[in-house]
């Protein structure tokens, strides 16, 4: 089973639709999450038959930002458990591992609310006592190796992401390849990257997947990268 992760910024150019079909027929992925989409839920819903996923499940976007698209397929027994501008969780009965939960994340992308990204995932923690697995796009790094380029990241945002992680009781899922998610003006004196894409879960998640790990993979038509939890 893998699962992919992209912040797609925007499913309304032509090239966004098509990059992404490459990207699904490539990898072949159970489930698609994606953010910033900055469509309306219909739209997102009638690029699943496109993308030829059986299942979707859209959160809008508001006003010209956010939203967040949800695929998966029909092999999947997927409930979807709640939702907010930030999130998607579904919880997925394995045969044989028994239910797990899986949250697609988008952090909020202005600075000022770090701390309200940091406390929306403790919540978020406590909510179900199941192997849990959260993913996508935290807009936040958890060490100053994380980002090249320009100025450094402040001490008290790597602190207080690192914070939360610990306090909500996850951990890393191992990623391989490139080490950096997001990029900005490569190719120039500016350029700046940064890992503000990772998957983290708990203990019990880790007990039932001890082999996961996360593969960096091209950007289609993006400032991130996609990811690919195996």
């Amino acid at each position: 089973m893998s699962v992919i992760s992209l912040n797609c910024r925007g499913l309304g150019s032509p090239s966004a639709v098509p990059n992404l079909k490459y990207l699904v027929r490539f990898y072949k992925p159970s489930i698609l999450f994606l953010s910033e989409t900055l469509v309306y839920r219909n739209k997102i819903e009638e690029f699943h038959y496109v993308l030829g996923f059986s299942n979707c499940f859209a959160v809008d976007r508001v006003g010209r930002s956010g939203g967040l698209a949800f695929y998966w397929n029909s092999s999947l027994n997927c409930q979807i458990i709640n939702y907010s501008q930030n999130h998607i969780i579904v919880e997925i009965i394995d045969n044989e591992k028994g239910p797990w939960r899986l949250t697609g994340y988008y952090g909020y992308p202005n600075g000022g609310r770090r701390r309200a990204s940091w406390d929306f995932i403790r919540q978020l923690s406590c909510q179900s006592p199941l192997p849990w697995c959260i993913f996508g796009d935290f807009n936040d790094i958890m060490d100053a190796s994380e980002k090249r380029g320009r100025t450094t990241h402040s001490n008290w945002l790597i602190n207080g992401f690192r914070l939360t992680v610990i306090d909500s009781g996850l951990s890393d899922v191992r990623m391989d390849g490139y080490p950096f998610t997001w990029f900005k003006s490569l190719g120039t004196p500016r350029a700046v990257e940064e890992r503000l894409d990772r998957a983290l879960a708990n203990v019990a998640w880790f007990q039932n997947f001890p082999n996961a790990s996360l593969d960096n993979l091209v950007a289609p038509a993006s400032d991130h990268y996609p990811i690919m939890l195996n």
